[in-house]
């Protein structure tokens, strides 16, 4: 499957860490002011004027939307307005396949955003050791039965990879319980992860982060990718108009 959009160009403030596997392989290229930036930014005010009313849905990460920390990291997105543009414009070709994937695995569709998070929807995405829309690692890939070698990269291959993913997302649901802790297992890596329940026997990931346990790349992703489903499912609501002829990218079945 071919992307429909070829545009070069990735917002490297958008980008975060990415290590899905124990490898430890990080998207080098990190914005080093917004690195620093406090998890959450806006005073309560802020907050009311985009917080998503409270609705019944079946989604596990759904109910996270309003969370303060994932507000904060929408709205840092949304001032990035290029991004938004290329990231929704890309995730026309693959967000159908994306959902789909997830929904036959029982998976919470806010994790359609992960590429988003990972290589704006971009199939051919390199960072320092890994590839693709959805950033795997070498050995990942191999033990999720993508071939990488020998003139092939299968990690470039929207829909195998996407498999992958999802299989890979699965398991480290069932290892850790949690979404919020898969997420951070895939960023960071699930030792990592362990470890730091290890220090904090029962812990959430918010009170993993609230310890510092985590790296501060992965205290920012998990909300991060919950935000950017906050972005494009309405991102009139954080002050973007789209072009023309581009819209939002929503659920086909949301709750």
């Amino acid at each position: 499957m071919q992307a429909k959009w070829t545009v070069p160009v990735l917002s490297l403030a958008l980008l975060a860490a990415c290590s899905s596997g124990d490898e430890g392989s990080f998207v080098d290229r990190i914005d080093a002011s917004r690195a620093s930036a406090p998890l959450v930014s806006l005073d309560e005010a802020e907050l009311a004027a985009v917080v998503v009313e409270e609705v019944a849905v079946v989604d596990p990460l759904h109910r996270l939307r309003s969370h303060p920390s994932v507000v904060a990291q929408a709205r840092r997105l949304a001032s990035d307005r290029y991004t938004v543009r290329v990231g929704l414009q890309r995730a026309e070709g693959f967000f159908s396949m994306i959902e789909a994937a997830l929904i036959e695995h029982g998976l919470p569709r806010e994790l359609a955003f992960v590429p988003m998070v990972e290589s704006v929807f971009h199939p051919d995405a390199r960072g320092r050791r890994a590839v693709g829309l959805w950033q795997f690692g070498a050995s990942t890939a191999r033990a999720y039965g993508l071939k990488v070698g020998d003139g092939i990269d299968e990690r470039r291959d929207p829909e195998k990879s996407t498999r992958a993913a999802v299989l890979y997302l699965r398991d480290l649901h069932a290892r850790f319980g949690t979404w919020e802790l898969a997420l951070a297992a895939y960023n960071a890596g699930p030792s990592r992860v362990a470890r730091a329940l290890a220090k904090r026997p029962g812990s959430s990931f918010w009170e993993l982060s609230e310890a510092k346990l985590l790296p501060p790349i992965t205290r920012r992703y998990v909300p991060k990718v919950i935000g950017s489903a906050l972005v494009a499912d309405d991102p009139e609501r954080f002050g973007l108009q789209l072009p023309d002829g581009l819209a939002a990218v929503a659920f086909s079945q949301a709750g």
